[in-house]
């Protein structure tokens, strides 16, 4: 029983953002390029512990949402208001257990919409940051 809650401890540990909130392990940890299509922008995914990692997406997809979880970035559920991101980049934030969520922008602006209502402009920069 002890060899179990050892083990279980040393596994949740090693899920958890170092510095406050969020599980899971990045996919991706350095700048990259993914997708294909003849439309690209900018996502740059800020994570609790200042990690910055910056990606070059190129796509054929109308709608943000649509393109990132077309290349494993995005993972989220509906909800009331619409799609609610529950992990970026493999890291997953909820407000009702630690208090932080991904954030949305466009450019340096915070959305004014959903994820599923952003339509995506050709060249444009958008951010998902972990937030509290």
């Amino acid at each position: 029983l002890v060899a179990l809650m050892l083990t279980l401890s040393i596994f949740v540990v090693s899920c958890v953002d170092r510095n406050g909130g969020g599980s899971g392990e990045m996919i991706y940890t350095e700048d990259t390029t993914l997708g294909t299509g003849n439309t690209h922008f900018t996502l740059i995914v800020e994570h609790v512990n200042d990690k910055k990692v910056t990606f070059t997406i190129n796509t054929d997809k109308a709608i943000l949402s649509d393109a990132l979880v077309e290349i494993g970035l995005l993972v989220g559920h509906d909800d009331t208001y619409g799609l609610y991101i529950d992990a970026v980049n493999g890291v997953t934030h909820d407000y009702n257990t630690d208090q932080t969520y991904w954030a949305i922008y466009e450019g340096d602006n915070y959305a004014s919409t959903g994820i599923d209502g952003i339509t995506i402009v050709n060249g444009a920069t958008y951010k998902l940051v972990a937030s509290r």
